[in-house]
């Protein structure tokens, strides 16, 4: 079998039987896309021919990029599940996966907002008109909820529970859970829906008919995560903050902040959807960090 032909077979795999997320689609197609581009530069044309020693090559060309260690990481996962899927059908022989060694995962601490910068952030929005109001609530709830911001872009007003503080969210693979409003993530979303309907537009008052999502932009289409991320980079800016903080480091905020005011891990897994602990424990570490600036800080003889 071909390169390109194993490939289409893969990505039909993880769409229609894994059913991973579009992202998550996108980024191993893009992933395995450029392994196959690179090992045809070997003339390397069938699945046959791969062997641990191309697949070091490749590890070792990836140099040539200057790749985070969280990227070669992310690579090196989606290669390896496009193996195992050729092994288990027995389009590759032997076992590559078993013979290919992770490359070491380098630890890094996360961003986030302290509590005094969120307030900050959120009381400099200004509210006088329908989009400082959809824009502070679109942070209320970021915060509020800890979702990421691909979850937040495709909330729709069915999934709003708004009499007992709950939003449905559809995670990675397309895996539900619920998220809660806080008090004041209510009180705006309550004052959004209510002006929601300024964001019609006559062109695409059809569209606004018929779709139910819940954050719009100014033509009536679905606010998307790009302009998201632009939203609060301006508010960031309008508040003085100077950390290069995106939307998800105000998912880390949310889960440090639980954290540092005696919530549990587990409880905090649970929020944030993870399904593996080991996932959730790097905001035990960045507790730690705090505990020691703090520490370095407030201790009159730590200096």
């Amino acid at each position: 079998m071909n390169l390109e032909e194993s490939l289409k077979l893969y990505i039909r795999h993880i769409k229609y039987e894994k059913n991973l997320s579009p992202n998550t689609i996108r980024s191993y197609n893009k992933d395995i896309n450029h392994f196959v581009d690179y090992i045809k530069g070997l003339k390397i044309e069938n699945i046959s021919d791969l062997s641990l020693d191309i697949f070091r090559k490749y590890l070792k060309f990836l140099d040539n990029f200057k790749y985070s260690n969280r990227t070669i990481i992310r690579k090196y996962s989606s290669l390896i599940n496009y193996f195992k899927f050729l092994e288990i059908n027995n389009y590759l022989k032997g076992e590559l996966t078993q013979l290919i060694k992770p490359p070491r995962k380098y630890h890094r601490y996360y961003s986030f907002l302290s509590q005094n910068e969120l307030s900050e952030l959120l009381s400099c929005i200004e509210t006088s008109d329908y989009i400082g109001i959809r824009n502070r609530t679109l942070i209320e709830v970021l915060y509020s909820t800890g979702a990421r911001v691909s979850e937040i872009e495709n909330i729709n007003i069915e999934d709003i529970d708004i009499k007992n503080s709950e939003i449905k969210i559809t995670g990675k693979g397309n895996k539900q859970r619920i998220v809660y409003l806080n008090h004041n993530a209510r009180f705006w979303l309550n004052k959004y829906l209510n002006i929601r309907v300024n964001f019609r537009s006559s062109v695409n008052r059809e569209l606004y008919n018929r779709e139910s999502q819940l954050f719009l932009n100014k033509f009536g289409g679905r606010l998307t995560a790009r302009s998201i991320r632009t939203i609060l980079k301006k508010y960031l800016k309008k508040a003085g903050i100077k950390k290069n903080i995106s939307p998800h480091d105000i998912r880390h905020s949310f889960a440090t902040h639980l954290l540092q005011e005696g919530a549990g891990i587990r409880e905090i897994q649970e929020l944030l959807g993870h399904e593996n602990i080991s996932t959730t424990q790097i905001y035990t570490h960045l507790n730690i960090k705090k505990l020691k600036k703090d520490y370095r800080d407030f201790h009159p003889r730590a200096n």
